[in-house]
């Protein structure tokens, strides 16, 4: 007997009657044989299976100053990979000396290819990023993505005396922490 069980948000249900099952995967852009376990046993008082399945392609996001592949590479920003809704999953990357940070395992296919999510969620101190939910799909099995950090904007930080309306200190520092 062969059961089919769609699968949606990770979840899917089935009847099945106790017995022992090959388990094969049809899943656009993992390995499907990397199905584990790849056989079960339906038992009688357990009503919860779980399977994983791994994917096998490289995301590399490359982080210069303007978004191109010549431009200056930003060290130290990091990245996780998210859902649709920014709920975390997995470790933290972080861009290397060429300002490239890798996602490992992540799901390619030539066509159907399922979205991969990441925010990013630190830059280097210097250059401003988005934190928004960002997503692409892959076609082949490595792929880069040029991301921009753009240098902060020049900001114009004013110091006055608060007794005496709109009188400018002459000379001071301010510090600025975040």
């Amino acid at each position: 007997m062969k059961k089919i069980i769609n699968i949606t948000n990770g979840t899917g249900t089935g009847e099945l009657i106790n017995d022992s099952y090959k388990v094969e995967a049809n899943v656009v852009g993992y390995d499907n044989t990397s199905i584990n376990p790849s056989n079960v046993d339906i038992v009688e008082g357990t009503n919860d299976y779980s399977f994983t399945i791994a994917a096998t392609g490289t995301l590399t996001l490359h982080v210069t100053d303007n978004g191109t592949a010549s431009g200056n590479p930003i060290i130290g920003a990091t990245f996780i990979r998210t859902d649709s809704t920014g709920t975390e999953y997995g470790k933290q990357i972080t861009t290397d000396d060429n300002g490239d940070a890798v996602f490992e395992n992540v799901p390619f296919a030539a066509t159907g290819a399922p979205l991969i999510y990441y925010k990013q969620t630190a830059s280097d101190g210097d250059h401003e990023f988005s934190t928004d939910v960002q997503n692409t799909s892959m076609t082949m099995s490595e792929e880069t993505l040029q991301i921009e950090n753009a240098t902060g904007a020049t900001r114009t930080i004013n110091l006055v005396d608060s007794n005496y309306s709109n009188l400018p200190i002459e000379e001071a520092t301010i510090t600025l922490t975040n």
